[in-house]
């Protein structure tokens, strides 16, 4: 079987996504979840060529999700707390455009121990972002 080579100007978008980092953290509005902390769980898709590491089979060739991961992680053990998911989605998503050769990042984020009654399992946000280089 022969691979099909796409011009780059026609190239699909290739997808690399981290899913379910969990952190724990100071985030929300209402005191008790300003004071108690709460975890909340972050799903990645990095939209980027990964052509390159597909004929390679280099990480030299590709993000290396470890150091993703890791950037994350630096982001929210700053001590930095944030009133809304939102923010710190925006900050991730930034950061993760800025340091990789992304396309276009889109982050969703759930609050899962929510500080209200009965039945609601959880909050989520989607953000969207896409890198202004491409």
């Amino acid at each position: 079987m022969n691979a099909v080579h796409i011009p780059k100007e026609s190239a699909l978008s290739d997808l690399l996504r981290l899913k379910n980092i969990t952190i724990f953290g100071f985030y929300g509005v209402s005191p008790q979840e300003r004071e108690v902390g709460q975890k909340i769980e972050i799903d990645l898709e990095l939209y980027t060529d990964l052509s390159a590491a597909c004929a390679s089979d280099s990480l030299q060739d590709t993000i290396n999700y470890e150091t993703v991961y890791t950037a994350v992680m630096e982001l929210v053990d700053e001590g930095k707390r944030y009133r809304l998911l939102e923010s710190l989605g925006e900050e991730i998503c930034d950061t993760i455009i800025r340091r990789y050769p992304v396309e276009k990042v889109i982050i969703k984020m759930q609050k899962v121990n929510l500080p209200f009654p009965n039945n609601l399992s959880h909050i989520e946000i989607e953000l969207t972002r896409e890198a202004p280089h491409f």
